[in-house]
């Protein structure tokens, strides 16, 4: 009998496991008050913190930025929806790190830079 429960806890528990985690990694959606308008949408991890890549929307529904939480990596849009820079950061600070690049509505090249991991600017 005992060996019948032990078998039952040792399938019952990862299956538990696997649920609570994929649970707490549903995606995520959070809306501007009295507000149909989607405000961000991404996943988090079992401690609320997000994971992965996140959308951050404008009041007006358009995007604003794309950060992917795993890198760092942040890309900004106009608010006509253009890419307008992209790159690394650190996230307490959003201090600019790596190779950060800023775009003109054209789509073109306006700025290349690099940062070090202290955020000064490279030659």
């Amino acid at each position: 009998m005992t060996n019948l429960i032990l078998i039952r806890l040792i399938i019952l528990f990862p299956i538990l496991f696997v649920f609570n985690n994929t649970k707490a990694q549903e995606l995520k959606k959070s809306y501007y008050p009295n507000s149909t308008i989607l405000k961000d949408t991404g996943k988090l991890d079992p401690n609320n913190y997000p994971i992965g890549e996140w959308k951050y929307y404008r009041v007006n529904g358009n995007l604003d930025y794309v950060i992917n939480w795993d890198t760092n990596y942040i890309k900004k849009f106009y608010t006509t929806g253009e890419l307008k820079e992209e790159g690394t950061f650190i996230p307490d600070t959003g201090v600019h790190i790596g190779k950060w690049i800023t775009y003109y509505k054209n789509g073109k090249v306006k700025t290349q830079e690099t940062f070090d991991t202290s955020g000064i600017k490279k030659d």
